[in-house]
Order: structure tokens, then sequence, then C-alpha cells
């Protein structure tokens, strides 16, 4: 019975690796398109070097940076916030509204320049999305980059690795130079 069905489906034009469960499957095709991992490392003018996650599922379409607590001067349209130990202040470009858990938040948004395997994104969109730090020189990501930025990027995700594109150890270099 098992020869007839074999028979039968090589006679419609079907490869037998097609439907065999363990066959070789040959390597998925990345479109032309980079690999990244999960995570990675980027450098943001100002800020410096972090480690991001890279986000499909961020439907705000603004990468987020991740900061305990900010302080927007409406009159002056611009915001303050601490990153690693130092004040920084931006122009507030606009505001976005987040809806999450069924909560509505508004954030600023700022632009930065980003760097990210070995090219330059300038006036890239962020928007500031308040959050525990804890964690964050350990496992957890400084960042969270959207997919419009992943478009631009000509990137796509292979997420069971991380730092596919960049070296987690670039994060601890600038720290011993100092």
């Amino acid at each position: 019975m098992l020869k007839k069905f074999d028979e039968y489906i090589k006679s419609r034009g079907v490869k037998e690796e097609s439907f065999i469960p363990d066959a070789p499957k040959s390597a998925p095709t990345s479109n032309g398109k980079e690999v990244a991992g999960l995570k990675e490392v980027i450098e943001i003018e100002g800020l410096g070097k972090m480690k991001v996650k890279l986000d499909t599922g961020n439907t705000t379409r603004f990468n987020a940076l991740i900061v305990q607590d900010y302080y927007e001067d409406k009159d002056k349209k611009t915001v303050k916030f601490d990153f690693n130990g130092e004040e920084k202040e931006y122009d507030v470009v606009k505001h976005i509204r987040i809806w999450h858990h069924g909560k509505s938040t508004e954030r600023p948004v700022i632009k930065v320049n980003i760097k990210f395997n070995g090219k330059e994104y300038k006036d890239e969109l962020i928007d500031l999305k308040i959050s525990d730090l804890t964690g964050t020189k350990n496992y957890r990501s400084r960042m969270l980059l959207c997919k419009d930025f992943m478009t631009k990027a000509n990137i796509m995700i292979d997420p069971s690795k991380e730092f596919k594109l960049t070296d987690k150890k670039e994060l601890h270099k600038k720290k011993k130079e100092k």
C-alpha cells in the first residue's frame, strides 16, 4: 500500500523530501537580508553602546528606550532622564499613545543617531518607555528595536540565537577603557 502511495506522489511531481518527515530540509532563505540574533548591540550617539532586543511585536512603529523615569518640560519641549548615572536632555519631537494591558500611556518621542552593524541611521525616532531597570546590565535589554528599523537595516531575526551580527563583549570594552 505504501509503495503505491509513493508512486502516486512521485507521479504528481512531488519531491520525496517534501513528504518524508525526517528528510533533511534546505536552509531557509534570507531573501537578501542579514540574519540577526534576538539581541544585538547598538550605539546611540550621546548615550553609548547598549544591548537591544529586536522586537517584531512592537506595533508602535517606534524604537523604545527603557528608562527608570523622565521629566518633561512642556514649555521648553524637552525631556530629561537619567542614563547610566548621567542626566541626558533631548528635544521632544512628538508624543505617542501606547495601549498596554488595557492601560493607555502617553510617551515622548525623541530623535537619535544609531550605529548598528557598521552603518549609521540618522534621526531615528524612539519613545521613552518607563520600566524597572533591574537586570538590564546582565540579561535585559536597554532598548527595543521595532520592525520598521529592522526593515530599514535589512535584517531578519533568528530567535534561537543572540548576538549574531554584533559581539556582546563590545558592551564591556568601553567600561574597561575608562
